[in-house]
């Protein structure tokens, strides 16, 4: 069940452009090429793996354009290639923002743009305090939030 409900997830991220995988580090293969013309696919054209992959769209296949199946493809192919470890990584924070109430996925979408904004060093500096924290002890980190909390009132 947990595996069906990541599954879908990660159709949809890859759907609806989420936040939550990014291949940026490496060049986006799943970018549209320019110039090149697409025709639609038809769901048996598609390997086993592909179509174990995205079965979560299969009954809207054929309304997917063309430009978007072969981006789907490209990702699933991507996905295919990514170590277990990352496939893990990732569909566990698939299924935390599925889990998320729209509100949250909104502000988690809102917080990505944001951070996409930031010049490098700013995002290395961020990225470095997130490895900080999340090396400290759960007691450690409890008290942090405890002191980030009483200094810094929720906002209205």
């Amino acid at each position: 069940m947990v595996e069906r409900l990541c599954r879908a997830a990660f159709v949809v991220a890859l759907l609806f452009a989420a936040p939550a995988v990014s291949f940026a580090a490496q060049g986006d293969p799943a970018a549209p090429r320019a110039g090149i013309a697409t025709a639609p696919v038809e769901w048996s054209q598609l390997n086993a793996d592909e179509q174990r992959l995205l079965a979560p769209v299969r009954d809207h296949w054929q309304e997917i354009p063309p430009a978007q199946q072969q981006r789907l493809r490209r990702k699933a192919e991507r996905w295919q290639s990514l170590a277990p470890e990352q496939r893990d990584r990732i569909q566990q924070r698939l299924a935390r923002f599925a889990a998320m109430t729209p509100e949250q996925r909104a502000r988690a979408r809102e917080r990505f743009r944001a951070f996409q904004q930031l010049p490098p060093d700013e995002k290395q500096r961020i990225r470095d305090a997130f490895r900080r924290y999340h090396e400290l002890t759960p007691e450690e980190r409890k008290e942090l939030r405890q002191r980030y909390d009483s200094t810094n009132p929720p906002k209205p």
